[in-house]
């Protein structure tokens, strides 16, 4: 029998320490599992360009260009 290595389930973000769902820092993530940035710190362009990975990415940051969404905040894309 093949014993796997135990998750939590839930890890959390480790530049603003928000929780996030089981499979981010897996999917997005550095090598060894870790999310440097969340949908809750970053925008996920940048998210899918590898800032969760903790990779240097062309886009601009929003916590140093807040002005990139006109100052508003996402809504995870719900409208009203």
């Amino acid at each position: 029998m093949m014993l796997l290595r135990s998750h939590s389930g839930r890890s959390n973000c480790l530049a603003c320490d928000a929780h996030l769902p089981p499979n981010f820092a897996r999917v997005h993530g550095d090598d060894d599992d870790r999310a440097h940035r969340c949908p809750e710190c970053d925008s996920w362009v940048r998210i899918c360009e590898g800032s969760a990975a903790g990779k240097d990415v062309p886009t601009p940051d929003p916590q140093t260009s807040p002005s990139r969404n006109a100052g508003e905040p996402w809504n995870g894309g719900l409208s009203g």
